[in-house]
């Protein structure tokens, strides 16, 4: 009786962590943030659909990185993200395409065609940056996502703002999304202290 008292105050301490954390990430994703002039853009991969249309989550980043390119944030673009079981090419040719269609001149877009989580997107990126002399950096990703991506590309030493674009989704997946992120908060600080 006393190992199930003990169980069930666990299971409530747990599931108030995990509230709390989502709450965070919820709050976290809709601060305020001001991209300043870079280098580059960097913008993080997302599904491409079978017919190789970007997904709504993918287009929206693009078309924000698309906003700071044209307001002259930045004369160049990073797209990141390999190739999904399901995706017919990889999600940076995918972006390359449609930066280009819609007129970003070919050469000042950059791919990184390899990466498989946020931590490869931007160590890859960080690695087309320094052959290029580039120090700084706005990343582009979904709301939800840019707290991380932001930690993670001044823990690789970019020097890093951040402009989030959201996805108009409905609200269960919205919050599907941001409870998926708060446990890759956990295992983003877990992994920083092992």
């Amino acid at each position: 009786m006393r190992l199930l008292k003990w169980m069930a105050a666990l299971a409530a301490v747990g599931i108030a962590f995990a509230a709390a954390l989502i709450g965070l990430v919820a709050w976290r994703a809709g601060a305020e943030r001001t991209a300043v002039a870079s280098d580059c853009i960097i913008v993080l991969g997302a599904r491409v659909h079978m017919s190789g249309n970007l997904s709504d989550t993918l287009r929206y980043r693009c078309e924000s990185a698309l906003e700071a390119y044209e307001s002259g944030l930045s004369r160049n673009i990073i797209v990141t993200g390999g190739r999904g079981r399901d995706e017919p090419t990889t999600e940076a040719e995918a972006m390359r395409d449609w930066f280009v269609k819609k007129g970003v001149p070919e050469n000042r877009v950059f791919l990184e065609p390899k990466s498989t989580d946020t931590w490869e997107n931007l160590g890859n990126a960080h690695e087309i940056m320094r052959k290029n002399g580039w120090k700084s950096a706005i990343v582009v990703t979904s709301d939800y996502h840019l707290e991380r991506s932001l930690w993670t590309a001044r823990d690789l030493g970019i020097e890093a703002s951040g402009i989030s674009a959201e996805a108009p989704k409905p609200l269960f997946v919205k919050w599907m999304n941001r409870a998926r992120e708060a446990g890759s908060w956990g295992y983003y600080w877990l992994k920083r202290v092992f």
